[in-house]
């Protein structure tokens, strides 16, 4: 497993540095990467708010995913994270979004896409980031190395900001 103490030390340090404010929209990890981010004292300083959107519905209107994003692309894609982070960061204050959609299994989704499959997104300003990746254990496992992975890829975003 990996370890993100250290990460989300630094994050807490260069958001508040850059004037970073993070906001989250989490399908596969139900709020996991919040948790992680809020466990930090004096998270309230660069961390605004999670939205859960764990049904294609709530994608949809509470994120203005395009419907025909989801249905050309699946949930779990490029397409669909980058609307989700740019619907996120419409509806708050804050001004790095970061969405997360995948397939935690133990079954698969109605589509071709393999269980452990994960898109994420990273997005301030008109710096974009996406990563594909994969994970391979139970699906408690599954969201726990989803959410650390995507904390990783935060911490590597941000210090490229």
């Amino acid at each position: 497993m990996i370890n993100i103490t250290e990460k989300l030390k630094d994050i807490k340090i260069i958001a508040k540095k850059k004037n970073l404010i993070l906001s989250t929209a989490e399908s596969c990890t139900g709020g996991l990467i919040a948790k992680y981010l809020t466990d930090l004292p004096g998270s309230s300083e660069f961390f605004d708010s999670s939205l859960i959107t764990y049904s294609n519905i709530s994608k949809t209107l509470l994120l203005n995913v395009k419907h025909e994003s989801i249905q050309t692309y699946g949930a779990v894609s490029r397409e669909v994270v980058i609307e989700m982070s740019s619907g996120l960061l419409s509806k708050n204050t804050a001004n790095l979004g970061i969405a997360v959609s995948g397939i935690m299994g133990p079954e698969s989704d109605d589509t071709l896409k393999e269980v452990g499959s994960v898109w994420s997104c990273y997005k301030y300003k008109e710096h974009t980031k996406t990563a594909n990746f994969k994970v391979a254990g139970s699906r408690s496992e599954n969201r726990e190395e989803t959410a650390k992975t995507v904390i990783i890829n935060l911490y590597d975003f941000i210090n490229e900001l």
